[in-house]
């Protein structure tokens, strides 16, 4: 239904007395954690009548559910090699030290994207080196290119609020330049490019199963690789003793404790089975929504670099001026739903590279100049994002829909 083209609506702003667009609360945006249920709790319960939480030993045979995620997830995601941890940052990390990043290498990241990701860098004892980002608000390869040194050993696209990176340009650039890629898919999880799973088109790929993720664990992280002497190192970082308990050998490297339970693993295997249909759902809503919005006066859709891969979690639009973002942001609160500029410069939003202090005091104490992403944060400053929950029925689009309508009118086709 179009309810702007209805009679007897009432299309004044609510900012102006007019009624709200929006008639219930927006729903909750955690699209696992809102599928928890009996069989995530049995599966837990499993583990737990078993006494064997810990994935390496227990009490007689254990259920193995860590090793039968990992199984399950390579298969999924069309890797040779998955290896289950504690958190996505514990991904990345075991992704950039397993693909060889270590002291004194440089590695390009985006400057937009959360604070862990740069700061995995930092914990390989790597350099990040930031880069902009382009309209589709992921990494822009020509930005990549223009950072390039003899130092750089890799580069660390982010497949940020579920939409897939340009793929194909950053992966002709590190083939072209010998440089590792780490992909870190922890907002993205199961979309897809050029009908690849995103994660399988470098060396290694990080994902988190936190709780505000596509499927989750409440906290936990995966990396997935097809290179063997990559998986072997990243055990040793993930588990001081990992070679050894799978009778490998010694440590070659003094790694950390990043192991996964059993219980988190039997939860994985549940929340596994569901992200496909999840993301099904919040596909169809972002694709409805974005054919509305995006014929709608004073707004530009962000960027795809693939249509059908993003993962469908959110939709982004530009307005002409980061003024009448502010404002078109403000207005559709009062029609009750939850905007947000990307990047407010009165609040603090560790998604924005100007509030990584850790990371920019290692760029100053690496020799390098500031960081300057002036094209990044007007983007930023200038975007309207709003959730997709998977939970929204066809009322809650149109009345969705409708605000974005009531307020490109009112506000940013008036500018």
């Amino acid at each position: 239904m179009d309810r702007v083209s209805t009679t007897n609506v009432d299309l004044r702003l609510a900012r102006d007395g007019g009624s709200p667009a929006r008639s219930r609360p927006e729903r909750p945006m955690f699209p696992g954690g809102m599928e928890l249920g009996d069989e995530e709790a049995e599966a837990a319960a499993r583990v737990i009548r078993s006494h064997n939480v810990f994935r390496y030993y227990g009490v007689g045979e254990g259920p193995h559910e860590v090793v039968d995620f990992e199984r399950e997830f390579a298969a999924h995601m069309g890797a040779k090699h998955a290896l289950c941890v504690n958190a996505g940052s514990s991904a990345l990390i075991c992704g950039l030290i397993g693909a060889g990043i270590g002291p004194g290498d440089e590695v390009i990241v985006p400057a937009y994207t959360w604070n862990a990701t740069a700061n995995a860098v930092i914990a390989s004892r790597a350099v990040p080196v930031l880069a902009e980002v382009d309209d589709s608000l992921t990494l822009d390869p020509e930005d990549v290119r223009r950072n390039l040194t003899s130092r750089t050993k890799a580069i660390l696209p982010v497949h940020m609020r579920g939409a897939p990176a340009d793929m194909a340009a950053l992966a002709a650039l590190a083939s072209e330049r010998g440089l590792a890629m780490i992909e870190d898919v922890c907002q993205a999880a199961g979309a897809t490019y050029r009908g690849s799973r995103l994660g399988t088109f470098g060396d290694a790929g990080a994902f988190s199963l936190q709780f505000n993720k596509i499927i989750t664990t409440g906290e936990g992280g995966v990396m997935i690789t097809d290179r063997d002497d990559l998986l072997e190192l990243a055990i040793d970082v993930h588990d001081c003793a990992g070679r050894a308990r799978r009778g490998a050998g010694l440590p070659q490297f003094a790694g950390w404790n990043f192991r996964a339970s059993e219980i988190q693993g039997a939860v994985a295997r549940v929340q596994l089975s569901r992200l496909d249909g999840l993301l099904e759902r919040m596909r169809a809503n972002q694709a409805g929504l974005a054919e509305r919005v995006g014929r709608l006066p004073g707004l530009t859709l962000r960027r795809p670099n693939d249509d059908r891969g993003d993962a469908g979690i959110c939709l982004i639009a530009f307005a002409e001026s980061s003024a009448l973002a502010a404002e078109a942001v403000l207005a559709l609160r009062a029609e009750g739903v939850e905007a947000m500029r990307v990047y407010d410069p009165t609040v603090v939003d560790l998604h924005v590279y100007q509030y990584w202090k850790p990371v920019l005091d290692a760029i100053a104490d690496a020799g390098r100049p500031p960081p300057e992403c002036p094209r990044t944060l007007a983007l930023l400053e200038r975007s309207i994002h709003v959730d997709l929950s998977p939970l929204n029925d066809e009322q809650d689009l149109d009345e969705i829909a409708f605000a974005f309508e009531k307020v490109a009118h009112g506000v940013l086709g008036a500018a």
